[in-house]
């Protein structure tokens, strides 16, 4: 995936349960965008592209990256 652009992060939220960093990053196949909430630390993780990858594999990695205690995921694959 290249990027395209720079990645945009807010941080907004007035009620503590769900507030926290919002991100979005353009990809030259469409965007990766995710919620982290400053409360319970969870992410809340979305990479849509045009473009075939991995499914595990991104889940995969972006757990390795944020150091996740446990994750789940869900896709679909559009045709």
């Amino acid at each position: 995936m290249k990027r395209f652009g720079e990645c945009i992060i807010v941080d907004f939220g007035e009620d503590p349960k769900v507030s926290g960093f919002s991100m979005t990053q353009l990809i030259e196949t469409s965007l990766v965008s995710a919620h982290f909430v400053n409360q319970t630390n969870n992410i809340y993780l979305d990479i849509f592209s045009c473009k075939y990858y991995d499914p595990a594999l991104a889940a995969k990695f972006a757990a390795d990256f944020f150091e996740a205690q446990d994750y789940s995921f869900y896709y679909k694959i559009r045709k």
